[in-house]
């Protein structure tokens, strides 16, 4: 009986030691972006807000323009307008650093961020997921969320 709870302590320990090495590279990584991507984020979530297809294709990368028609991006904004304009937006909160497929011999970094937001119609998260371009950042896809845009 003795063995069962050492045995049984020792993979708590495993456990809790695991999951405390994830939670600190989760905050080692996104220490990594504090002071880069932040700062676009809360620049591009107003921008992204207005509304504008010619606004918004300027902040996304050539990638996402290509596989996306100029008539999708219109309609999907048509529909996301319908949360009327941004009240306020909260603190960028750090979602992962994930990487993409090779391009032409490159491996491409992404960086995710949610964003709660209250807009004239009712509440949204938006997720931004940025592709790191070393020196700057673009939006590579973004979703926003609202049960207000369900009625």
């Amino acid at each position: 009986m003795k063995k069962f709870f050492v045995l049984f302590g020792l993979v708590l320990v495993i456990i809790a030691t695991v999951a405390a090495c994830i939670f600190a590279y989760s905050k080692y990584e996104a220490a990594q972006y504090a002071d880069t991507a932040v700062p676009y984020v809360k620049m591009v979530v107003p921008e992204i807000s207005k509304w504008d297809a010619e606004v918004i294709k300027n902040y996304m990368n050539a990638e996402s323009l290509e596989a996306t028609s100029e008539e999708r991006i219109v309609g999907v904004l048509k529909y996301l307008s319908r949360l009327g304009t941004l009240k306020e937006a909260a603190e960028p909160s750090f979602s992962k650093v994930f990487t993409g497929p090779y391009v032409e011999g490159v491996r491409k970094t992404f960086v995710a961020y949610k964003i709660d937001a209250i807009y004239e119609h009712g509440d949204a998260v938006i997720t931004l997921n940025l592709l790191d371009n070393g020196d700057s950042f673009q939006v590579y896809k973004f979703d926003i969320n609202s049960a207000a845009l369900a009625q």
